[in-house]
């Protein structure tokens, strides 16, 4: 386990090594500012949340950030004079600014937390006006972003537009759109002259969404904000709608890692279960996430399927060896069963021809000696009773001896027979084993081959290209789901779209 967690560790600072290198060639400076302690007015509750998420965010995508929060209007000056100093041969400038804001007879300005009134009265020289941070901004020659989370309800605001006898009576709820945009990006967290709302969780609705995007690698800089754009309006039922200004002469991504979109093409229609995985948690907000875990699903619905098919084949082999093997028993049990049945026949028929065996004759005696000779020896023979007396104790003998012969057959016909109904019953439970094990695998079968159908439909279906958010859509025409909508048109803008993908393009995402 710690050999693991090593190396995953040794792999997280490579990839966060190559990723600080790739952005060290680059320049990036921030100015992020964050007002909501108001000496005037109510305290805006989210700004300082809002810029330290957005600062903690810039500085992962390598920009060096100088960071305000409720500073005062000389605070917010020399902050500006800062940032113009380290903008000098910057390749890109980015100021982020979250706190109220308010148009003065057309022109802009940012509140920061000092300004006072008096009966509703002050001047635009308590302010700093949105131009000095254009100022600012230009002393980079390289590109230029302007983010502005500053169209909070404004109590200032307000006061000064009811007050018509003083030089705020141009004073006007939300800010006006900015003229002097060329060669730069100008993110607004509303329209023009409308009110943002400042949240009622951690962030503002507009800032909540730029930090989840900025968090998603390989997007254009546009492409985020338009994305923010959408969230937002979406999130805020209509409510909120950010606009964006783009006047920049080539693409900028601020968070240049490889994007999900290009992971997706390299991995190919023959992208293997691990570079799924992969994909799926280095993308785990990828529009293409669902095509990936149905692509994923059908490579590991396929791999149980050969699974199932080799324990089957194992199985079936070592059942069919067993069959045989008893088989071949019962064979060779019946054979000498048979054997030994045609041996204890012969030899029944054998005793039945020999019957009991003859009684000894007497020998005859001896022709008497001649005078002189040795004495004469008297030879008894013996009478009935005593060879019926031999007969019956040799027919009892060679009844015994059968009997002992008969008891020997038939326990070893006994046990033959026994030996035969073994293997017999073998042969019919490894039958019967085989037959189940084929039923069960063949169902096992069917359902990882329609559970791979169904994962490959599902891949199918996810990986059809779609059209682009911001399209018009009509209700009454039937739609694939957002996230399928989204992958095909990530997917049709780097000119992978088949005939039946135009077709889905024109029909299934309206």
């Amino acid at each position: 386990m710690n050999v693991l967690v090593r190396s995953l560790v040794l792999g997280l600072l490579f990839a966060v090594g190559l990723f600080a290198e790739a952005c060290a060639a680059e320049q990036r400076v921030a100015l992020v500012i964050g007002n909501g302690a108001y000496w005037s007015a109510p305290e805006l509750r989210n700004s300082r949340n809002d810029a330290d998420d957005i600062s903690a965010q810039l500085k992962q995508l390598g920009f060096a950030v100088i960071d305000g929060r409720d500073l005062d209007r000389s605070s917010m000056q020399a902050a500006l004079s800062r940032f113009a100093q380290r903008l000098k041969g910057a390749d890109a400038g980015l100021v982020y600014y979250s706190g109220h804001g308010l148009q003065m007879n057309g022109q802009n300005f940012l509140v920061p937390v000092d300004l006072k009134y008096d009966n509703g009265t002050f001047t635009p020289f308590e302010l700093v006006k949105v131009d000095d941070v254009i100022d600012a901004l230009g002393y980079t020659d390289g590109v230029r972003l302007l983010v502005l989370d500053a169209c909070r309800d404004n109590p200032f605001a307000n006061t000064l537009a009811q007050n018509k006898g003083t030089r705020g009576a141009g004073t006007t709820r939300g800010l006006a759109k900015i003229e002097r945009s060329q060669g730069m990006l100008i993110a607004y967290s509303t329209q023009a002259n409308a009110v943002a709302a400042d949240g009622v969780g951690r962030n503002s609705p507009f800032t909540a969404a730029l930090v989840r995007e900025l968090q998603v690698p390989g997007l254009e800089v546009a492409t985020v904000f338009r994305r923010v754009a959408v969230n937002v309006n979406r999130e805020t039922a209509g409510a909120q709608t950010p606009e964006l200004s783009v006047s920049l002469l080539g693409d900028f991504y601020l968070n240049p890692q490889e994007s999900d979109i290009s992971a997706w093409q390299k991995l190919g229609p023959s992208a293997s279960a691990d570079g799924l995985k992969t994909f799926i948690s280095r993308f785990p907000t990828s529009v293409m996430i669902d095509a990936a875990r149905a692509r994923l699903e059908a490579i590991e619905n396929a791999k149980q399927g050969e699974r199932l098919a080799r324990e089957y084949e194992e199985k079936e082999r070592r059942l069919r060896q067993d069959l045989e093997a008893a088989e071949a028993g019962y064979r060779k049990a019946a054979s000498e069963l048979a054997a030994r049945r045609e041996r204890d026949e012969r030899e029944r028929l054998a005793d039945a021809k020999s019957g009991p065996p003859p009684v000894a004759a007497a020998s005859p005696a001896p022709a008497a000696a001649s005078s002189g000779g040795a004495p004469e020896i008297a030879v008894r023979l013996p009478d009935d009773s005593e060879r019926e007396r031999q007969k019956k104790e040799q027919a009892a003998s060679a009844e015994r001896e059968r009997q002992r012969k008969e008891q020997a057959a038939s326990a070893e016909r006994e046990r033959l027979a026994s030996q035969v109904a073994a293997f017999e019953a073998d042969k019919t439970r490894l039958a019967n084993e085989r037959q189940a094990l084929e039923l069960a695998m063949s169902e096992s079968l069917a359902r990882a081959q329609a559970e791979r159908e169904r994962a490959e439909k599902r891949a199918a279906a996810e990986t059809a290209p779609v059209i682009a958010l911001d399209q018009p859509r009509t209700m009454a025409t039937p739609r694939r789901t957002a996230s399928t909508c989204q992958e095909i048109n990530a997917r049709a803008q780097l000119g992978d779209i088949s005939d039946a993908d135009r077709d889905i393009l024109k029909h299934g995402c309206h």
